[in-house]
């Protein structure tokens, strides 16, 4: 819903409409083998479908070349989002909340489709459960970034999940809890996103869940904390294993690394030196290359718009016909997301349509209270969730002229705080008159 209109989250949901009713599709791709998958969401509970492949004849799907051009490609879409919308039909009799969380969408002799419900596990942990269980039930779900990443509030404070409802992303959930535990043996848990917890559904372990990933993103100026932290990590036996600019985020605490999925531990330090020769010097180097000209994108959920969005129920004879403004909204996504011209385009529609939205912001006032700057002559963390729903969430970079990285010097500094600190602010939580 956030590729539309950013505070339009399913905390505000929650308050403005029937939102036991809503179906959200949080996630979907299409296997040429194995099939085109769904992934959806009702108020808590994820059901993934499955329907059988699609294939052009005449196309060969191992070359590349083939496969995704545009003609190709458009009429690959066009099939998947048919089946989306014969979802669409179903809503009213998919089976959410049961112990099967997977179906199988089954083509009819007189081609009407039923479903086929079963039950599946993904997460196989490489390691024993090392942390507290936490039900998914317990936790609110605030925003789903996609099938892998969801916010929330569990006991009073925030959380971002990392969720392997499907296959695909599974082993990642598995191999995420490994590193945890291998950089909290280090003594090293202090260069991560607190991991707070195993998350469970139905006896089984679907995600983990930690501390708010919150921070800036990395530019040239980092340079040096960052190789300190690295070579501080690979001093204990570590290899990161990732160290892409967008796994580097640059906290109050200092330098936090993501992806822990590609930790691993060395013994011998002199073949961990090897390894690190490429996986993290040459890494490095590229990242602050002559080529880095700005900060660098993380993958953090907390800086991505929502690829979610709510499936409309078909109006009925038995169902009133209301409207509201957040309703309207959720028709509009659905209606770009299944016209043609997405099809042709991708998201260019909701693209231009955000930033439509942006055009239309009340003007800046003259006052020096209100007056935003144009112009910053230092990095800044990405914006807390202290500030009220209506206003940016994040920090935009098109709203933002960057200066001139200059080597930070603490004599000529303006402000009290250095690069890696930043005012203490709340965590977005629910009011008392909420």
């Amino acid at each position: 819903m956030e590729y539309a209109s950013r505070d339009l989250t399913i905390r505000k949901l929650r308050r403005t409409t029937d939102f036991e009713n809503l179906t959200f599709r949080i996630g979907g791709y299409t296997e040429h083998d194995q099939g085109r998958f769904y992934h959806l969401w009702k108020n808590g509970e994820v059901l993934s479908v499955q329907a059988e492949p699609y294939r052009r004849q005449g196309i060969d799907y191992s070359d590349t070349s083939q496969c995704w051009s545009t003609k190709n490609f458009s009429s690959d879409k066009e099939a998947y989002f048919y089946l989306q919308e014969v979802l669409q039909t179903m809503l009213d009799t998919l089976q959410f909340g049961t112990e099967n969380n997977w179906a199988h969408l089954v083509r009819q002799k007189d081609n009407t489709y039923s479903l086929v419900y079963s039950r599946k596990e993904f997460v196989r942990l490489k390691c024993p459960v090392w942390t507290k269980k936490v039900n998914l039930d317990d936790i609110e779900i605030t925003r789903i970034v996609d099938c892998a990443l969801w916010e929330g509030i569990h006991d009073g404070m925030e959380v971002d999940l990392f969720m392997g409802v499907h296959a695909l992303w599974s082993q990642f959930v598995a191999a995420e809890s490994l590193g945890h535990k291998l950089m909290n043996e280090a003594g090293l848990s202090h260069y991560t996103f607190k991991l707070i917890a195993h998350v469970y559904k139905s006896g089984m372990i679907i995600g983990v869940m930690c501390e708010p990933i919150i921070g800036r993103r990395v530019c040239p100026t980092d340079r040096a904390a960052v190789f300190a932290a690295v070579a501080d990590i690979q001093r204990h036996g570590i290899l990161l294993g990732s160290l892409f600019p967008h796994d580097i985020l640059i906290t109050r605490e200092g330098v936090r690394f993501l992806n822990t999925s590609a930790v691993k531990y060395y013994k011998d330090h002199d073949q961990l030196a090897a390894k690190a020769e490429t996986e993290h010097w040459a890494e490095l180097a590229k990242t602050f290359g002559s080529r880095m000209t700005g900060p660098h994108t993380p993958l953090g959920s907390r800086t991505r718009d929502a690829l979610s969005y709510v499936i409309p129920r078909l109006p009925s004879p038995g169902r009133p016909v209301y409207t509201t403004p957040e309703l309207a909204m959720m028709q509009f996504v659905w209606s770009v997301m299944t016209s043609q011209e997405y099809v042709r385009t991708d998201v260019l529609p909701l693209l231009r349509f955000r930033d439509q939205q942006r055009k239309g912001k009340p003007a800046i006032t003259d006052d020096s209270r209100h007056r935003r700057r144009a112009k910053m002559g230092h990095k800044v963390l990405i914006a807390p969730l202290g500030c009220p729903e209506s206003e940016d969430r994040f920090e935009e970079l098109d709203e933002i002229v960057p200066a001139i990285d200059e080597p930070y010097n603490p004599k000529s500094r303006s402000s009290l705080r250095t690069p890696y600190e930043r005012p203490n602010k709340k965590l977005l939580l629910p009011r008392d008159d909420e």
